[in-house]
């Protein structure tokens, strides 16, 4: 067994996840997953016997393991918290790069911001047509600038952004 991001269970060779990687079942130190423990213990209980390790053949306390479930939750639950602080500080980090494009121009293949359209042109539908931006190729979306009561931004000279 390499490091304990890589532990594989001895019996059945499965990858062994954090849960059973807290899994202790014996002195001995012998680790396996905790579906080889039930599957061992099963077979012990329809034998009438106690169920053994496979390393010492000493017989697992099934009361010490059972105490050990809760441990075991409780990892999880921070495991998982970990993760989602993570997830949050790469969110963070992403939105503090935009703030630095805030005063940069930033050129994209598939935009056109167009300043200075006469207000007779507004028009969403009519600025998709071939005789507009539709001769330049397929356009996927066009926007009018507007406020926030919806109606058309218009600037002192009596044209708008699109």
């Amino acid at each position: 067994m390499s490091d304990e991001g890589e532990k594989t269970c001895p019996l059945c060779a499965e990858k062994m996840d954090l849960t059973d990687q807290q899994l202790k079942p014996c002195k001995c130190g012998y680790e396996i997953c905790v579906w080889c423990w039930h599957h061992i213990m099963d077979m012990a209980e329809k034998d009438n016997t106690e169920g053994r390790c496979p390393a010492c053949r000493s017989a697992y306390d099934k009361e010490k393991i059972v105490g050990t479930a809760a441990n075991c939750e409780r990892l999880v639950a921070e495991v998982n918290m970990e993760r989602k602080t993570k997830s949050q500080k790469a969110k963070s980090k992403s939105s503090e790069g935009r703030k630095q494009l805030s005063t940069v121009r930033v050129i994209q293949r598939n935009l056109v911001y167009i300043v200075g359209l006469p207000l007779n042109l507004a028009d969403e539908e009519l600025l998709q047509r071939i005789d507009y931006f539709g001769q330049y190729g397929k356009v996927l979306k066009v926007s009018m600038s507007r406020t926030a009561a919806g109606v058309i931004q218009q600037f002192p000279n009596n044209t708008c952004s699109v």
